[in-house]
């Protein structure tokens, strides 16, 4: 009996040892494929920048107004978007009357900023700021008070605000439409 019970905290000792190693190695693949993971993905999306930073020297015989921005190459030969001289036009704010639903008077206030790449862009844009505002007044009168209201109205009036802006500064583009504040009382 003496020697029996002498085996069996050694062979417990030995299968504690082993789920030890066990785990360990299981939690060591499980670190080394999540932090490979995890740098891989910030490879792809690009948040690991070139090893060449850009300067003005480089940029001396590019486009002043480029409509789109320069793709560099990384060491892998995958090309890479490099950021582009981003400017923001704030236009003035907006408010106006909504269609009433229950005969209630609403008004809608908008402060908006558009997007677009570069300054000599920017003040062509400012010089049609009149025709923007133009358009979103006639758009913007002819809405509910439904129409406006959560996530999917608000995508709705970006989406439809960026494609008056195009109309009605036509050939200027601009990027986005941001919406800044926008209150219904």
């Amino acid at each position: 009996m003496s020697q029996a019970a002498a085996e069996q905290p050694a062979a417990a000792a030995v299968g504690g040892r082993g789920k030890g190693r066990l785990l360990m190695i299981v939690g060591a693949a499980v670190l080394l494929l999540g932090g490979g993971g995890g740098g891989a993905a910030a490879w792809w999306l690009g948040l690991f920048g070139s090893a060449t930073p850009v300067t003005a020297e480089a940029n001396e015989g590019a486009e002043p107004h480029a409509t789109a921005p320069a793709a560099n190459h990384d060491a892998g030969g995958r090309g890479v978007m490099m950021a582009s001289a981003v400017a923001f036009v704030d236009l003035p704010d907006v408010v106006v009357n909504l269609q009433p639903a229950n005969g209630r008077m609403r008004f809608l206030k908008l402060r908006i900023s558009l997007e677009v790449l570069g300054d000599r862009t920017a003040e062509e844009v400012r010089a049609l700021t009149p025709r923007i505002l133009d358009s979103f007044q006639l758009y913007l009168r002819a809405l509910t008070v439904d129409e406006v209201s959560g996530a999917v109205g608000m995508q709705r009036l970006k989406e439809e605000m960026l494609a008056r802006v195009h109309r009605a500064i036509e050939p200027v583009r601009i990027e986005d439409v941001l919406i800044k504040e926008m209150l219904v009382q």
